[in-house]
């Protein structure tokens, strides 16, 4: 795995692209953490400005001695109209072709900007190119990407082994999420999904106040933050025992699921792993029913590269972390989605969501 120094890409971009520097902007509206990534900024509201041989920071006074903390590298601009200090530093600078992320920076931003400094360019960057930066993970990332999928899946059997008949999806999600918290997450990574019965045939049901009945199939969807950094997990139970359609579907999609994984390695692309898991499905005569892409990325983010979708042509490399998690998905019957988060190593694949995969019959 060949590992590089961020910022050093990023000025390798700007040197492709031909511009003078690179501002990226984060804020409680439009957060980004590509930001967070290139400075080690955590707080809400900050941007940054990186040239050829300069890294600065602009931000307000409530992230003084925070800025400087996290981001000794940078030069801090501390001000209270932070695009007057940008434009400044900017025309001093002799800056004339700017690059933005375009997709993290509102459009009221780059208005304010543009009157600061009307005689200098702005290219708007793809999303795909800034978030290749975090594609391939360190090992500290790897460490709190699997940190946070050890602490999910213990807070899921926690959860489990409680019990959930009777109980309503609302409750057993906002019981997982405080499972996380007990045992050192930070917070959930994403709105937890728990949905029940025929509401397991909606991929991204939200929980209700339906309560769990016996012999029904339960979609948890769940992950949780350790350091910034998320994880993904999905499992699918049952209260009693499965009906003969039931397990069918389970067996298809758990087959689906494995063979997907004993695909990976690198230097295979991403659609082919799809591909694994997408005709075992097909060829049980379900193909109709798998609705999406069988897994993305995560990392600071819960979607990120690389997807691994039938259009995709990325080669997977060591050292991505991605998610596995075929679904099939029947209105009236119910759906089946099992999710593991893997860290593709020199080696292999390395799972590392430690739920069970096989059909969980619970309480």
């Amino acid at each position: 795995m060949i590992s590089l120094d961020p910022i050093a890409l990023i000025r390798e971009k700007l040197s492709k692209n031909r511009l003078d520097a690179v501002l990226l902007n984060t804020s409680e509206i439009t957060r980004s953490v590509n930001l967070r990534y290139l400075s080690g900024f955590s707080g809400s509201d900050a941007t940054i400005l990186i040239t050829h041989d300069q890294l600065r920071l602009f931000t307000d006074g409530r992230y003084k001695i925070q800025s400087r903390d996290e981001c000794p590298d940078f030069r801090i601009h501390i001000s209270r109209d932070k695009i007057a200090s940008i434009g400044k530093v900017i025309r001093r600078l002799g800056i004339t072709k700017l690059g933005i992320e375009g997709s993290r920076i509102s459009h009221d931003f780059v208005t304010f900007l543009q009157k600061k400094i009307m005689e200098v360019e702005i290219v708007s960057l793809g999303r795909q190119g800034l978030e290749s930066l975090r594609i391939i993970k360190e090992p500290t990332e790897v460490e709190a990407i699997s940190m946070a999928a050890r602490i999910a899946s213990a807070a899921c059997l926690k959860l489990l082994d409680s019990g959930i008949s009777g109980k309503s999806e609302i409750e057993l999600a906002g019981r997982l999420e405080l499972n996380f918290t007990e045992t050192g997450a930070s917070s959930e990574s994403f709105d937890t999904i728990v949905a029940s019965g025929p509401r397991s045939a909606l991929p991204h049901g939200r929980p209700t106040g339906n309560r769990v009945q016996p012999n029904e199939l339960v979609i948890i969807d769940y992950g949780c933050m350790v350091s910034g950094y998320c994880s993904d997990e999905t499992v699918t139970c049952i209260v009693g025992s499965p009906d003969q359609d039931q397990l069918k579907i389970y067996q298809v999609v758990s087959e689906a699921h494995d063979r997907a994984i004993d695909s990976l390695r690198p230097g295979v692309r991403a659609n082919q792993v799809d591909l694994a898991a997408r005709q075992t499905i097909s060829d049980a005569g379900l193909g109709k029913y798998f609705l999406h892409s069988l897994g993305h990325g995560i990392g600071l983010e819960v979607h990120e590269a690389p997807f691994l979708s039938p259009k995709s042509n990325v080669v997977l490399e060591e050292g991505m972390v991605f998610t596995i998690e075929p679904g099939v998905y029947i209105q009236g019957l119910g759906g089946v989605r099992l999710e593991s988060l893997v860290h593709l190593s020199s080696s292999g694949p390395e799972v590392l969501s430690k739920a069970p995969k096989t059909l969980i019959q619970v309480d």
